[in-house]
């Protein structure tokens, strides 16, 4: 759903199916009571996220920690999967890891090294 729906200048998902993906659905009028404003806002695939900074989906179990966060541009994204606890210390140390990956990601796009 990133690009577009394009990867390396080949479609790979219908560019209409691809901004439905990341459309925002909620507005002041059809918005749900318990997701307010400061939250954000969700799509049928992903939602805003890290204070609003990006967009992607994400979940947790048990041990392990899931997160998929692009820019709201779509042209950084990280996948990210970790096992872990989900509270004190190991959480500080999968955000610190987590936030050096996304440095990472944004520095290849920034010297043209990913695409």
């Amino acid at each position: 759903m990133l690009n577009g729906g394009m990867y390396q200048n080949t479609r790979i998902l219908d560019a209409r199916i691809a901004a439905e993906m990341v459309r925002f659905q909620f507005s002041d009028a059809n918005r749900p009571q318990n997701y307010p404003a400061a939250d954000g806002n969700s799509g049928l695939f992903c939602r805003t996220k890290y204070n609003g900074t990006r967009v992607g989906h994400g979940g947790n179990d048990p041990g392990l920690q899931t997160d998929m966060p692009a820019s709201f541009s779509g042209d950084v994204g990280v996948i990210f999967f970790i096992n872990t606890s989900l509270a004190g210390p190991d959480q500080c140390a999968s955000s610190a890891i987590f936030n050096a990956i996304w440095a990472w990601a944004e520095s290849l796009r920034a010297t043209g090294a990913a695409h």
